[in-house]
């Protein structure tokens, strides 16, 4: 690992407050920064699909100078443990919300974040937390459902006897063709999160993320809805155009960002704009 990456990651995860909550059977690993803001309304970070919570890391450091911030392991994912099987999208928010009940208590209000795979849970865990929900902010999630065609679903399967030597060219080559726009995006930092997640990861989330629970959940939203993309984001191949549609339909009040040259996994990949625009949303909110 590149001693920059390490050390990045290292300081972030030392500096951390770390919680776990146990919802019938299955422990939720949380992660918290920002302690001299606890007085403030957190912010919870769900991350994508295959991943954890440094999905987020260009974007703690920012998020942690103003708001209390706490970032869980999916179940299934990172540092938590598996969720009861046969897992649903309903039964996945439903251990997540019992989850924020045990971390935050029950009367605190916050604002939720959610990138690709998170954001398939989040409308359903606005309406589990519909008393104290203030907003929800999708980053990279497929609205209308994952697409089945397109550059995102042109990966290598990467097998499990092969060296860590051997993997790594394969794991390059699916970070760029799904996650990251530029190839220099692809960086020591993002393919050493890319391979710790997926030597990690259980959780099984593309048959969710192919459905509509995610536009169905988004309906009567009790919060405010914003929406933040990626123009060259493959997983919404081929366009945004239907997506802006729908969600304007629905949620004629809901900011839409588009961020130009920057891929799925956006807030890496253009963290300085997305950071600023998170600051925006979240300060207005």
């Amino acid at each position: 690992m590149n001693i920059q990456a390490y050390s990045l990651l290292k300081n972030l995860n030392e500096r951390s407050n770390l919680q776990r909550s146990n919802v019938n059977g299955c422990c939720l690993t949380w992660r918290t920064w920002g302690k001299k803001n606890i007085d403030r309304r957190p912010i919870v970070l769900l991350h994508g699909g295959f991943g954890a919570w440094n999905h987020w890391v260009r974007n703690i450091s920012a998020l942690e100078r103003d708001f209390h911030v706490l970032a869980v392991d999916l179940p299934g994912c990172g540092d938590s443990s598996d969720p009861p099987r046969p897992y649903t999208a309903e039964s996945l928010a439903t251990i997540i919300s019992s989850s924020l009940d045990d971390v935050l208590g029950e009367h605190v209000s916050f604002d939720l974040i959610a990138f690709s795979f998170g954001g398939f849970l989040s409308g359903l865990i606005a309406h589990l937390q519909k008393q104290r929900i203030n907003s929800v902010t999708l980053i990279g999630s497929p609205i209308l459902g994952l697409t089945g065609d397109g550059p995102a679903n042109d990966l290598i399967e990467v097998p499990k006897d092969l060296s860590e030597v051997e993997k790594k060219p394969m794991y390059l080559h699916n970070l760029r063709q799904l996650m990251v726009y530029k190839p220099e995006s692809a960086d020591e930092l993002a393919l050493t999160i890319h391979i710790e997640n997926m030597a990690k990861a259980r959780l099984r989330s593309r048959g969710i993320a192919r459905t509509s629970i995610l536009a169905e959940s988004l309906k009567n939203l009790p919060c405010s809805l914003h929406c933040l993309f990626g123009e060259k984001d493959t997983t919404l191949y081929p366009g945004l155009d239907g997506i802006e549609k729908y969600v304007r339909d629905i949620h004629p009040s809901a900011s839409f960002d588009i961020v130009e040259n920057a891929g799925h996994w956006v807030q890496f990949e253009a963290s300085e704009k997305v950071n600023t625009i998170l600051s925006q949303i979240l300060n207005k909110n």
